[in-house]
């Protein structure tokens, strides 16, 4: 991502109130992906649905099948996305371009294939009209793709281009519900879907032009990327497990006394659902600052530290280095945890305001101000997971995700009778905040002996080389 954070940098640079409002933006916009712009858009044609007064039934069973595309479009994705990253960036170091472009078709092949199967026997018993279980399968099966292209996207530098795939690909699928609705008067979920998958197909043929255009060689060779899941599977367990920790206590729930099935297939908690997903909106401008900024002085700093010591610099260097390395890494993260900290007050403010206007009860904004407070955390601790793979401590960065989704589907389970379910996260993100910053803190504070001292003095050969084989 730092790539990103760079390339964005440069815009922080100019000078003008208005070249950081478009600096901010794209940072917004090429970092969340279309997961914040999933999550509004479908708010829209909520309410949308609901001025016209379209039946229940039909706006229930649209948010019913947006959300199961949606959470498990993610998880099907979620492990591979820090494997990729891994690979595409060693690859590219490496000089070796004609890695990448095969490597996205392997990637795409595994997740559309595993969320394929699984979309097919999810609906195959369903009482659901056949036209709607189709569109609802393509926009699935849309969403995975975007998922993993995303993974590659942070490489191209046009991030013009990225910030208009994404606009007019939600643009077109506004436009024409909002068409269907207003003007055609067709309330059918089934239009509504059809519209959807119009939008994320121009996204996803936009993403697919421009990383061709990119890295232009395909060698053919899909699955050379696996072999990073014997060389760093923890990766693998992290990324897994994070993405599993944002929705894991929203399937708990779906199994207690919320639990609400829609259609006869669709099994949801909208009185949990509706909360979250307006919480998790809050942690985005922490995922912004993360890229534009911590990524980018942190890098910077960390960079010259190791290149000081690979380069036999004088002691006095390196220290030097490693001081401003250290300086540098705390004040960026004590000024993300502030701008968090603010932010989850700016939406508990807006949300009291607004949010009954959108429907919610007094209980589920409670529920809503706990899931903010967590999420506070959550972001927070999810940076730390992040520095400590910046300094390859993956073991550390894997813990603490397990900590996190485990403890806060543990939690939640133990709540679900109790009507605390928010709290779950709220005390799963504490504790795994907590353990991370332990070890980066234990990490840094034995830095000198990771550096010098884990390494092997001499390379491990094969037991064939041994031999002389």
């Amino acid at each position: 991502m730092a790539g990103i954070g760079f390339q964005l940098k440069k815009m922080f640079n100019e000078r003008g109130f208005l070249a950081n409002v478009r600096a901010y933006s794209y940072s917004a916009i090429v970092t969340v992906g279309p997961l914040a712009l999933c999550i509004l858009l479908m708010t829209f044609v909520q309410q949308l649905l609901l001025a016209v007064d379209t039946p229940y039934a039909e706006r229930e069973l649209f948010l019913a099948a947006s959300e199961y595309a949606l959470i498990f479009s993610q998880i099907i994705t979620g492990g591979f996305n820090l494997i990729v990253s891994r690979y595409v960036a060693d690859q590219i170091y490496l000089e070796k371009y004609e890695n990448i472009l095969s490597s996205m078709y392997g990637v795409m092949s595994i997740c559309v294939l595993l969320g394929g199967v699984s979309a097919f026997v999810f609906f195959l018993f369903s009482p659901l009209d056949l036209t709607f279980k189709f569109v609802t399968y393509i926009f699935f099966i849309e969403l995975i793709i975007v998922w993993i292209q995303c993974m590659y996207v942070s490489a191209l530098k046009d991030y013009m281009k990225i910030v208009k795939s994404f606009l007019i690909g939600v643009i077109i699928s506004g436009a024409a519900i909002f068409i269907c609705i207003k003007f055609l008067h067709i309330y059918s979920v089934t239009a509504m879907m059809i519209c959807l998958n119009i939008g994320f197909l121009f996204m996803l043929v936009k993403f697919t032009q421009y990383i061709r255009e990119y890295f232009k060689v395909n060698n053919y060779k899909y699955f050379l990327f696996l072999a990073y899941f014997k060389k760093s599977p923890l990766l693998f367990v992290c990324g897994f497990f994070y993405t599993l920790g944002l929705y894991g206590h929203n399937l708990i729930v779906w199994q207690g006394q919320y639990q609400h099935t829609v259609a006869d297939t669709f099994v949801i908690a909208p009185f949990y659902d509706v909360p979250v997903f307006f919480a998790y909106l809050s942690v985005l401008p922490a995922m912004v600052l993360f890229v534009v900024s911590l990524e980018t002085s942190f890098y910077t700093a960390y960079k010259t530290y190791y290149n000081r010591i690979l380069n036999s610099f004088p002691l006095r260097d390196i220290l030097s280095a490693k001081k401003d390395m250290f300086k540098i890494l705390s004040l960026e993260l004590a000024f993300i945890v502030e701008i968090q900290l603010f932010t989850a007050i700016c939406s508990i403010a807006l949300g009291l305001k607004f949010l009954p206007l959108l429907g919610l009860t007094f209980e589920q904004i409670q529920l809503f101000i706990i899931l903010v407070l967590g999420y506070l955390f959550f972001i927070v601790m999810y940076t730390v997971v992040l520095l400590l793979l910046y300094y390859d401590d993956q073991k550390g960065a894997s813990i603490t995700t397990v900590i996190y989704t485990v403890g806060s589907m543990v939690l939640t389970f133990v709540f679900v009778p109790y009507d605390n379910n928010g709290f779950s996260v709220f005390i799963a993100a504490l504790i795994s905040l907590l353990f991370g910053l332990w070890k980066l803190t234990h990490y840094l504070n034995n830095i000198d002996y990771y550096t010098f001292c884990s390494q092997p003095l001499i390379p491990k050969k094969r037991r064939g080389d041994l031999r002389g084989n």
